[in-house]
């Protein structure tokens, strides 16, 4: 009976060690030196990082829409820097979604502040490539998001260009620099990022927008246009009005009886808000123009202005309490982001 017991032991052990080891790709680090942060790059099985890295590249410059992003020259990332993505310390890292070339560079400034300020809560930044599947099969890049979900419990979506209009069924009217395949894919990891709720979505001015459109919400396409000129967006500062909602992760950085915050302004879409979404409405401009909304589950907050480049006291507060946040919402919950 020892004997038979022993056994019946052994097998389950080998079937679930079998079943940790079904990984299509294996998540690296990719520090080349040129880069503010460490790169994350997939790596199929079978490859070796180097290989993973020039697969990447060579898909890169063979995608004409990604390489007009580029101007035509590949990002300037050296061979090295390579190591595996450590399993532990997953509670203190930060994954930024690039979708600017300069991303991959040493002048970013959004980049380089939003890691001033993560590294002041014992954050590590990362930077996920753009499109960061390239080269890979439907499986594999299914398992990078699945991935990316498990080993990142916060994500930035950051700001930069507008959202093609055919991912929110609208025709181009006054959308420009779009990227669709840019766009498919961000809309692609974040969907899957909330819908797994194992972590807290940041979304900042275009990744507030291209992070609704996820949700099934639309946008307006230019404010000076469709909404007018009585507050000044396309580079600024103006007053918000703050809501209450579930979670009062905006307001709480308010005194009792305010309701109001100066915030820096550099845009020309919005997202059209509607009841009844995953989101809350957290904040609107005098003009009535989304400025805030926040996941109803606590998982998220989608900012129209930019905290990183506040350079005061509000902008570090506001990502001081997503920190908060993210640590609030990290154990997993029953509740999820599609119920209401």
């Amino acid at each position: 009976m020892k004997k038979s017991f022993f056994l019946s032991m052994l097998a389950t052990f080998i079937f679930h060690t079998a079943g940790a080891s079904t990984e299509l790709v294996r998540l690296y680090e990719w520090s080349p030196g040129n880069t503010l942060a460490p790169l994350i790059l997939p790596v199929k099985t079978g490859e070796t990082p180097e290989q993973a890295a020039q697969r990447y590249l060579q898909n890169l410059d063979r995608n004409p829409e990604l390489m007009e992003l580029f101007e035509g020259r590949l990002p300037q990332v050296r061979m090295s820097g390579f190591k595996p993505l450590e399993e532990s310390n997953r509670e203190a890292r930060a994954l930024l979604i690039a979708n600017l070339p300069k991303d991959y560079t040493r002048n970013s400034q959004r980049v380089e502040n939003f890691q001033k300020i993560f590294a002041k809560g014992k954050h590590s930044s990362y930077i996920l490539p753009i499109n960061a599947n390239l080269g890979l099969s439907q499986s594999e890049t299914r398992d990078l998001l699945t991935q990316i979900s498990e080993k990142f419990p916060f994500m930035v979506a950051m700001g930069g260009d507008d959202v093609e209009p055919s991912t929110y069924k609208k025709q181009n009217t006054h959308s420009r620099n779009t990227i669709p395949a840019r766009d498919l894919f961000e809309i692609e990891l974040i969907k899957s990022y909330v819908t797994r709720e194992k972590g807290f979505l940041l979304g900042v001015c275009r990744g507030s927008q291209i992070s609704s459109v996820a949700l099934g919400y639309k946008l307006i396409q230019d404010v000076p246009f469709h909404v007018g000129t009585e507050v000044s967006h396309g580079n600024d500062w103006h007053e918000i009005e703050l809501k209450p909602t579930k979670n009062n992760i905006l307001a709480s950085l308010l005194g009792q009886g305010q309701t109001r915050m100066t915030v820096n302004s550099l845009h020309h879409q919005s997202v059209v808000f509607k009841e009844g979404g995953p989101l809350q409405l957290a904040a609107h401009g005098h003009d009535g123009v989304t400025e805030a909304t926040e996941f109803k589950n606590g998982r998220g907050l989608l900012l129209q202005f930019h905290p990183e480049l506040m350079n005061n006291e509000l902008g570090s507060k506001i990502l001081w309490r997503v920190l908060k946040q993210k640590n609030v919402v990290m154990p997993g919950r029953c509740g999820k982001v599609f119920s209401f």
